[in-house]
């Protein structure tokens, strides 16, 4: 029986529809081979249907991530597998840190506040200069743009370096989870892209072999930077009390990955990468003291902890801004404008970025 033609093709836009958003959007994915070659993987969407395209990749080569909506394609330059990142960074007082949270695949709206900001140019080069990009964490997960994300601070990290620059890194529940398999909150496209790309679960796009899956290990769960506690979750009375001092608690973090059985108190709710003990609204949890806020700060030799992972609509500072929550979640107001913040700190003064370029004085 014949079909005509109309028909045939909407039978074959049916069976693309799944891959399309991904074949279009997604890739390279860095992988290792069983053979141990680097390979690049991309899903793409031709005329003749969906396929996976792989290709040969090598340390020092260059790839195209390609662009999104109105921002621009940019290159990156692969890089030999990362050395642990330091529990420690001492930075110099004058240059500016500017802290970012739980950007979830908002690719958009994280490159136009960078934009505004003044951290990279209008091709999403480093221009920050000596200052700091921290990212608090919660890159994956939610929206559809994660590996973008994860190429350009990949980038931006080598790039800050040469400047005199940095940018530093610490993972997030949603990091952890996707790297060992709990895709619970993954987009959709990336389970399409899995797919096509023939591997049974996305987090095998992100194993110790691949290039991103290899530099997220490398990335500390807690880092201290001058005074600052750089950090996804919070640090709970508990761990303290449990005497774990940085280097214990970021080995015992990539000991989990590593193996796959991870600590489950590191892993859990009092843990660096879940804990919400400074939001009793939402742990359902009595708050810390503010005593206890003072012992977290003297366990770790800081003056302040900054914190993402729960919501909040303003960039806040809580125990007479001994803490500081800088997560406001990323999207779009029915205008279209982006809802958005970052901490800047410059020259001791705290700030509150928006997305549009302006900054406001935070006070405590």
């Amino acid at each position: 029986m014949r079909f005509p033609a109309t028909a045939a093709i909407l039978c074959l836009t049916l069976w693309l529809a799944p891959f399309a958003t991904a074949a279009e959007a997604d890739g390279p994915y860095v992988v290792r081979t069983a053979a141990g070659a680097l390979e690049a993987w991309s899903a793409k969407l031709t005329p003749e249907g969906a396929h996976k395209d792989a290709v040969p990749a090598a340390v020092g080569e260059k790839l195209v991530i390609p662009g999104v909506g109105g921002l621009p394609a940019f290159e990156v330059t692969l890089r030999s597998p990362a050395d642990p990142a330091p529990d420690t960074v001492a930075a110099g007082a004058k240059q500016p840190l500017f802290v970012v949270a739980d950007t979830h695949g908002e690719y958009a709206i994280l490159a136009g506040m960078l934009m505004k900001q003044g951290v990279v140019d209008h091709t999403l080069r480093w221009k920050f200069g000596r200052g700091r990009l921290v990212i608090l964490g919660d890159v994956f997960d939610r929206g559809d743009h994660q590996l973008e994300i994860l190429w350009l601070l990949y980038e931006l990290e080598a790039q800050a370096r040469k400047a005199g620059g940095a940018v530093y890194f610490v993972l997030g529940n949603h990091e952890t989870m996707a790297m060992r398999g709990d895709l619970r909150y993954l987009h959709p496209k990336y389970r399409d892209s899995a797919q096509l790309l023939g591997v049974e679960s996305y987090s095998r796009l992100f194993d110790a072999g691949s290039v991103l899956g290899q530099w997220l290990r490398s990335k500390p769960a807690v880092l201290k930077l001058n005074g600052y506690l750089c950090l996804h979750g919070g640090i709970s009375l508990a761990l303290v009390e449990r005497k774990l001092a940085l280097e214990a608690i970021n080995r015992g973090v990539r000991a989990g990955l590593d193996t796959g059985e991870p600590d489950e108190f590191l892993f859990g709710e009092s843990g660096p990468l879940w804990y919400r003990g400074y939001f009793p609204a939402e742990s359902g949890q009595p708050a810390p003291t503010s005593a206890d806020i003072d012992r977290i700060r003297k366990h770790f030799g800081v003056e302040t902890i900054l914190v993402g992972h729960t919501r909040v609509p303003t960039i806040t500072p809580l125990y007479q801004g001994r803490v500081i929550a800088v997560q406001v979640y990323p999207k779009l107001d029915s205008f279209g404008n982006p809802i958005f913040e970052a901490l800047l700190i410059r020259d001791g003064v705290r700030l509150r970025a928006l997305p549009d370029g302006r900054t406001e004085k935070l006070l405590p």
